[in-house]
């Protein structure tokens, strides 16, 4: 076997491999002979069948196989030997390799590979990056300390109707339905508030609520089954009204809402709606952050890259890829591309490593926040425990949180190399610092504490990259034989 290469000028090289017959058929025929212990052929018992019918039927697919195994193995030797730094996969070159699986004797296989391009960063004459921390008002405060009020509340059944109650309906004979007050339009809550249990309300249902899907769950039907012409005019009788007394902020309160005894003042209280609302924010504006440093580096930071040997790569790997939507996408492959290689750059030398105990970690704190925080954590240790295993075992939720704890990694790498410009305010301010022309008007971020249902342990999904990259694949030395 022998390797041949010649440093050419460029960043495309070619690799010739070059494989005689003694240094595979050993190899082929340990494997034929397994194979023909291992199969059973008509007329013959198995483990006996004549070797020249198993080497015509086996033959070529293990030699494919096994040469393939040599090729992958000698290119990979040849790399971490010679401690080459390259991009993409390597490649066979087409028409200078020497192949015939008919008639196999010697082979030499051609492969072209590139060098991965020098890059140097002047993080000091880049840019500064907007920095954003939302600081929530008051009114997001006082709304979320309402929250854990009324989760720490009193359930009471008034007589009178009020706007944040909820009721239980007869309607149409001995049906039932169950809604909150604030999932109707203004209109239709006036029509209701200040009843009392047992007096009526007739009222078009579906155009009174604040949504198709709010109705039909409502009423226990099934949106997609909706009669578009049915207003679905109903008499309603009030058989119960439920309303949530909230908790006094007390001694009790704080010990139901924070039984490991971390808050027991309103001031501390306050600190801690304002680190949750803050945290809440936080992947929105890191989201932010990051975009902008990696369009900032993209931008600025030279990336040489081999054109003509990437669009074959990407054809070779994207088989269905039509010439002229490459030429439409190629530009977006070049910055996915350039990310990669300046992402590399960015990280070498850098703790920017997830391992299984960081994931652990993340999918333990995770659970313990959003379902167990009422809880001693001694007393649920066990039950987490688990939860966290069965987590564990799920490769996409592994996967998911890999990817996440990955990027707060290299988000906090951005935080120390890039120049930083540090502002703060509410979200309004956060608008109008990354489009003035948005105003008040854009819709707040969804908060980060929604999640799936806790019945699949299902962990929060990990926030997409900022920019789509092709998946990396090695590209085989051969073809399978038919």
């Amino acid at each position: 076997m022998n390797i041949k290469h010649e440093n050419v000028p460029g960043q495309v090289q070619e690799l010739v491999i070059e494989i005689q017959k003694e240094d595979y058929a050993e190899n082929v025929d340990k494997a034929l002979k397994k194979q023909r212990r291992e199969v059973a052929v008509p007329g013959f018992r198995k483990g006996n069948a004549p070797m020249g019918i198993v080497q015509k039927m086996y033959g070529k697919n293990i030699l494919v196989m096994e040469i393939d195994r040599m090729v992958n193995e000698q290119i990979e030797k040849f790399f971490k030997d010679n401690e080459v730094k390259y991009i993409f996969e390597p490649m066979p070159v087409e028409g200078k390799s020497q192949v015939d699986f008919d008639n196999p004797d010697n082979f030499s296989f051609v492969y072209e590979y590139a060098l991965r391009p020098e890059v140097k960063i002047d993080f000091k004459k880049l840019p500064a990056i907007l920095d954003f921390t939302i600081v929530p008002t008051d009114e997001e405060i006082t709304s979320y300390i309402n929250q854990l009020r009324e989760r720490h509340g009193k359930y009471i059944t008034p007589d009178t109707v009020e706007k944040n109650d909820s009721v239980s309906v007869d309607y149409g004979g001995e049906r039932e339905a169950f809604f909150f007050i604030r999932d109707l339009k203004e209109d239709a809550q006036k029509a209701i508030i200040g009843k009392k249990v047992d007096e009526k309300v007739s009222m078009a249902m579906r155009a009174a609520f604040t949504s198709d899907a709010t109705f039909a769950r409502a009423f226990g039907l099934k949106e997609e089954e909706l009669n578009a012409d049915d207003p679905y005019t109903y008499e309603l009788t009030i058989k119960r009204i439920g309303r949530i007394e909230p908790a006094e902020i007390n001694e009790d309160f704080f010990k139901a809402a924070f039984p490991e005894g971390k808050i027991t003042t309103e001031e501390a209280l306050k600190e801690e709606a304002m680190n949750v609302l803050k945290s809440q924010y936080q992947p929105e504006t890191e989201r932010f952050f990051m975009n902008k440093a990696i369009e900032t580096l993209l931008d600025n930071v030279k990336v040489e890259l081999p054109d003509d040997f990437m669009k074959r790569y990407i054809k070779a790997v994207q088989k269905d890829m039509k010439d002229e939507d490459l030429e439409k996408q190629f530009d977006q492959y070049k910055r996915s591309f350039a990310w990669q290689i300046i992402e590399n750059n960015l990280v070498e030398g850098e703790d920017v490593n997830v391992n299984r105990a960081d994931i652990e970690n993340y999918f333990r704190d995770y659970f313990v926040k959003n379902y167990f925080g009422n809880f001693n954590a001694e007393s649920v240790k066990d039950q987490v425990d688990k939860i966290v295993a069965d987590a564990m075992k799920n490769q996409e939720y592994v996967k998911n949180a890999y990817d996440m704890l990955y990027d707060q990694k290299l988000t906090a790498l951005m935080h120390k190399k890039m120049n930083v410009d540090h502002k703060e305010g509410d979200f309004k301010a956060f608008v109008a610092a990354v489009d003035p022309k948005a105003g008040a008007a854009e819709e707040k971020p969804k908060k980060t504490t929604k999640r799936k249902t806790a019945a699949k342990t299902e962990e929060p999904a990990a926030e997409a990259p900022a920019e789509e990259k092709p998946k990396k694949t090695r590209a085989k030395s051969t073809k399978k034989a038919e």
